[in-house]
């Protein structure tokens, strides 16, 4: 008999034997493979995201920068750089700069305008009052100097005149020659965004979540606002940073400019927080700003190794009232504030795997392998086997019981050949002697 048949013969000698192996391979089969992805989960929680409505007692105002169009004032620019130059990313600007005689910082700073020359005296403020408002100056180099406001307080009426009031100045008369030889209409840019996140006016992942309006001069606009809040779940795979100064678009800015130091050796005064000496030649000053000018113009997001805020707030803008305010003046009116009582949207990025469920997955693996379902379901293997088998399986049976009275048989007749063979070989052994004693008388 080969092996298959000897196999064969085995497994129907006790099938029942063979069902119970098999269930418990697969059982453990599948207990290995839920076990691993138990501590894979475990490892790495699956994350679901939860949103519901927040009726807030109180009202957190968002921040909000102000930059002006056009960002420079051109006659000063040209008394300065000795040549015409309507903005200093112009070539002309630089070509008889005194870099020996004028700093870059004074350069900057003459050439754009003050806080007052933005706002108009003190008639801005937050729920009337300047004193609630903090102001912070930054410089950037294509929109000149900005001024961003952020609130000191947080408001428990959402009123219009509750919320940012903003009266705009500008330099430029509607319908003056000056505003003819512009390429676009003058006025100021408005933006919109969480005060915890500094502006910046690079294209990066975190100015998606900036609001932008464009305010042209001698206009009145009231701007209603909505808000979401998200809080994410710092991950392995998504790391995010709780801190609450953190901003990731200021953080991503400092890439960049960090990128554009390598290539030129030498910074703009826009460029603060990197610790490297000014441009001080025409050659190197041209060439940053050409590197700073493709960053600026990209329309791809910025690639920079800087974490997302784990807590974050978008703030929707919708134009409530836009008209013209006929002042006879350079102003703008700007009215930002909330028409309702603040329901805000919460998102949550929540863990939907724990340790408690890790626990129970582990306890329902191991049950299924040792509970006595396992043992149920070999009976009726088993008895399923023997239903459908039993007659193959008592042929084999009967085949086998012929086989060993076979081999009895002949073991049994071998037994009666040898007592035969012995018995006349004893006859004749007998038989010789007494003819031998037979002799031995005679003699």
């Amino acid at each position: 008999m080969g092996y298959w048949s000897e196999l064969l013969a085995w497994i129907l000698r006790d099938p029942g034997k063979l069902i119970r192996y098999l269930v418990l391979f697969v059982c453990s089969v599948i207990v290995i493979v839920q076990l691993s992805e138990c501590f894979t989960k475990l490892y790495s929680p699956p994350i679901s995201t939860h949103s519901y409505f927040s009726l807030n007692d109180t009202v957190e105002m968002p921040a909000v920068t102000i930059c002006r169009d056009p960002p420079y004032k051109e006659d000063v620019l040209n008394s300065m750089s000795g040549g015409t130059c309507p903005h200093p990313k112009y070539v002309t600007c630089w070509n008889d700069f005194p870099f020996n005689e004028l700093e870059l910082d004074d350069f900057f700073m003459n050439s754009t305008f003050d806080l007052e020359e933005t706002l108009l005296g003190e008639q801005y403020g937050l729920n009337g009052l300047p004193e609630n408002l903090e102001i912070k100056s930054n410089l950037h180099f294509y929109m000149g100097r900005c001024y961003t406001l952020k609130p000191k307080i947080d408001l428990k009426r959402t009123t219009r005149t509750s919320g940012y009031s903003l009266m705009l100045t500008h330099h430029i008369v509607s319908g003056s020659s000056m505003e003819m030889t512009l390429e676009k209409n003058p006025g100021w840019h408005i933006y919109i965004h969480d005060y915890r996140h500094e502006f910046t006016e690079l294209n990066l992942k975190g100015t998606a979540r900036t609001e932008y309006i464009f305010a042209e001069i001698d206009e009145e606009i009231e701007i209603k606002l909505q808000s979401q809040q998200f809080r994410n779940i710092e991950s392995r795979d998504t790391p995010c940073s709780a801190t609450p100064e953190y901003s990731d678009m200021k953080c991503a800015e400092l890439c960049v400019f960090e990128d554009l130091v390598t290539k030129t050796n030498c910074t703009g005064p826009w460029m603060a927080g990197i610790a490297q000496q000014p441009c001080k030649t025409n050659m190197s000053m041209r060439n940053l700003i050409k590197d700073y000018g493709i960053y600026y113009e990209s329309d791809d997001d910025i690639e920079c190794d800087c974490k997302r805020p784990c807590d974050a707030r978008i703030y929707s803008t919708f134009i409530q009232s836009r008209k013209k305010l006929y002042s006879g003046q350079q102003y703008t009116q700007v009215w930002i504030y909330y028409s309702t009582k603040l329901v805000s949207q919460m998102v949550e990025e929540r863990p939907s795997y724990d340790t408690t469920q890790f626990i129970a997955d582990i306890g329902g693996s191991l049950g299924f392998l040792l509970g006595l379902s396992v043992l149920g379901l070999i009976g009726i293997l088993e008895h399923l086997t023997l239903f459908f088998c039993g007659g193959l399986i008592k042929k084999q049976l009967e085949h086998e019981k012929q086989l060993q009275d076979e081999a009895e048989r002949q073991s049994q007749n071998s037994d009666t050949t040898d007592t035969t063979d012995t018995t006349d070989t004893t006859l004749e052994i007998t038989t010789i002697s007494k003819q031998m004693e037979m002799k031995y008388r005679d003699e």
